[in-house]
Formats: C-alpha cells, structure tokens, sequence
C-alpha cells in the first residue's frame, strides 16, 4: 500500500510540474520586465509566430509599412492629443528604427497612441487610472500577427512617449 501511495504522489509532483512548464511556455500574454526599459513602466508583450527572423530582416532592411492610428477618450474630455501629434510620433518612430519604411505589404507595423480615459466606468482601480495612456505595437509579417507589445506612458503631454518608442524598438530587437 505504501508503494502506491508513493508512486501516486510521485506522478502527482511530476503532473504539477509539467502543467507549470506548459503554462509557463504557452503564456498568451505577459507582464514583461525581460529588458531595462521594462521595469521602469508596465509592458505586456506577447510572440505569436515563428515568423521573428524574416520578419526583423525585413523592417531593419526598410522593407515595411509604418501605421499609426491614435484613440481618444470616449468618457472624458481628450486632452493628450492637443500635445501629441500623430505624424511626429511617426516620424520619430522612423528615426529610431533607424530606417525608413519602403510601403512593403510583407512586413507591418500598426501602433496605436491610446489616451487613457480615465471615467471610463471600466476602470474600477486607482491604478488603472494613474498612466496617461499606452501604444500598442503589432508586428505583421504576410498578415500574421508575429509579435504584439504594449507600453504605458504616464506624462499627460505624451513628453514620454519618445521613451515608449525607444522602449519597443529595443524591445523587438531583443527578441529571439
């Protein structure tokens, strides 16, 4: 009887561990501190697709499209995109890629400048309420979403947004 029970017991230890691996490996999404950059805000990212390598060839080629689209608040008065402009938030996104997009189809880049709204009745926690607002970065590669990331941003004029942009470009890069 004592054999049993420590043969059930062993197998139960080795179950336990191996749903921890998989879940561990099999994560959709994830508060990220992997990078410097990380710990100093809150980043949730997540790697979809085998697709890494092409897909970061081809961006630091030029061989990409660049869209940024920005939401305001729905709930509150918008006040972040009075001090951010989306074409410059583009323009410095180029800047610290390091090279200009060429309009390829293959390989897209969506970001999203979102404006926290804070009387969203959502919102339940103080702390949801603290950040200014986040991006949120897709990485496409022939369609296919390969790596998605999201960044908060806490200046209410988007001052730190530039910060943002270095945080993902690093971010991407480190990637493997």
């Amino acid at each position: 009887m004592k054999k049993y029970i420590y043969i059930v017991s062993i197998l139960f230890i080795i179950g336990i561990i191996v749903q921890s691996a998989y879940q561990a490996t099999n994560k959709k999404s994830a508060k990220s501190s992997r990078i410097e950059c990380h710990k100093k805000t809150t980043v949730f990212e997540r790697i979809m697709e085998d697709k890494l390598k092409p897909l970061k060839d081809e961006i630091f080629q030029g061989n990409y499209t660049l869209n940024i689209e920005k939401e305001e608040a729905k709930y509150m008065q918008t006040k972040l995109f009075s001090y951010v402009d989306i074409q410059k938030v583009k323009e410095q996104f180029i800047d610290i890629l390091g090279v200009r997009p060429n309009g390829s189809k293959k390989s897209v880049i969506d970001v999203l400048v979102y404006e926290n709204d804070k009387e969203d009745p959502g919102k339940k926690t103080a702390k949801s309420k603290q950040y200014a607002g986040y991006l949120v970065f897709s990485f496409k590669y022939e369609n296919r979403l390969v790596y998605k990331l999201q960044i908060d941003f806490m200046d209410h004029q988007g001052k730190d947004i530039i910060k943002v942009l270095d945080c993902a470009k690093r971010s991407f890069e480190s990637i493997k």
